[in-house]
């Protein structure tokens, strides 16, 4: 049995009100939908917060979803319709800041330096680009989401998704061109 059948049965088993089979998709998906809150809102408490909404929303709402569509697609469009509330609701939410990536006992603390560096350089450009190329970009990185996908999580054309993706990249590389060559060994 493929990943996709087992996920189907489990999505049944779920909206016949096996929590069960919900607990299995919330731990196939969550650690994804926390990743793009997270990369949105660079708060870790506010992406945890909203992550859990987006799975308590789920659950609540999955005898509406339709077979035929992409589960994780739809759990995209949950959390970015969080994370609008929230951005809606003006709470304050403390910033903290990124962790730093724990570096790999097989290298040397100077590669590991240069590694957090340059992660650091990255996530500092990704979190400057505009929020309107900012999410395209991520659901296509990091979720490998499709275009049109990513134009229904975000109300958008394929189209205007394929030219922010785009021109998010194109920033970055312009952002990280310079900075990039100053760090490598």
């Amino acid at each position: 049995m493929t990943q996709d059948e087992e996920e189907v049965q489990w999505i049944r088993r779920a909206q016949a009100g096996d929590a069960e089979a919900f607990g299995l998709l919330v731990n196939l998906y969550w650690t994804q939908i926390y990743r793009w809150l997270h990369a949105m809102t660079r708060e870790l408490h506010t992406a945890e917060d909203i992550t859990q909404e987006t799975f308590l929303k789920a659950w609540a709402s999955l005898h509406q979803f339709q077979a035929g569509t992409r589960f994780r697609a739809w759990l995209f469009q949950i959390a970015r319709n969080n994370l609008i509330d929230r951005r809606r609701s003006h709470h304050p939410e403390r910033r903290r800041p990124f962790p730093q990536q724990v570096p790999s006992p097989d290298r040397g603390p100077v590669e590991a330096l240069l590694d957090q560096e340059t992660q650091a350089l990255v996530n500092k450009a990704i979190a400057e680009l505009p929020k309107a190329f900012r999410a395209p970009f991520l659901l296509r990185t990091q979720e490998d989401l499709s275009y049109i996908e990513i134009a229904n999580i975000l109300s958008l054309t394929a189209e205007t998704v394929r030219w922010r993706v785009f021109k998010a990249r194109q920033q970055l590389l312009a952002a990280l061109g310079s900075r990039l060559d100053r760090v490598k060994p």
